[in-house]
């Protein structure tokens, strides 16, 4: 799938397409959709089953589909060797913005997420107090991940 090309016509591979068509048509509504079930209160099951299932799909893309794309297209040109070359490349500077930003918004919300579904089990000294804090911290990380993604797609695909 990583070798297959991409149906966006973009010449990214298929996997690439098939991540950014998942973020925009899925995580990023379903974030906002858990923001809104949130606000009007629906937290159990409306909001815990949103945010779980954009959780559980976002570690599915992140392993499999962005670590890969990291790994081959950005690692290599880390190298001290090649760093004055690319120092000021937006291609390897924006992916590793992107994963830092992404890994900090993906890290705090598994822990929400574990927070949801066992806060009558967990340990008092364990659980975040102010917890509306970090959930819209983490969708305005999460949100600014995603556009960055976008803007990676654009610098690697559209405008290499």
């Amino acid at each position: 799938m990583r070798e297959m090309a991409g149906f966006l016509n973009t010449g990214a591979s298929l996997a690439s397409d098939i991540t950014l068509t998942i973020y925009l048509f899925l995580l990023v509504p379903g974030m906002l959709l858990g923001f809104y079930f949130a606000r009007r209160k629906k937290y159990s099951p409306n909001h815990k089953l949103t945010m779980t299932s954009v959780v559980l799909l976002n570690w599915v893309l992140i392993v499999f589909v962005m670590v890969v794309g990291y790994r081959d297209g950005v690692l290599p040109y880390l190298d001290p060797r090649y760093a004055a070359q690319f120092a000021g490349d937006p291609r390897i500077a924006l992916p590793t913005i992107h994963g830092i930003l992404g890994g900090v918004a993906q890290l705090i919300a598994t822990y929400l997420v574990i927070r949801m579904w066992f806060e009558n089990i967990l340990p008092s000294w364990l659980m975040v107090k102010r917890i509306k804090r970090y959930m819209r911290f983490t969708l305005a990380l999460w949100l600014v991940t995603a556009s960055l993604g976008a803007v990676i797609y654009f610098s690697w695909y559209i405008n290499p």
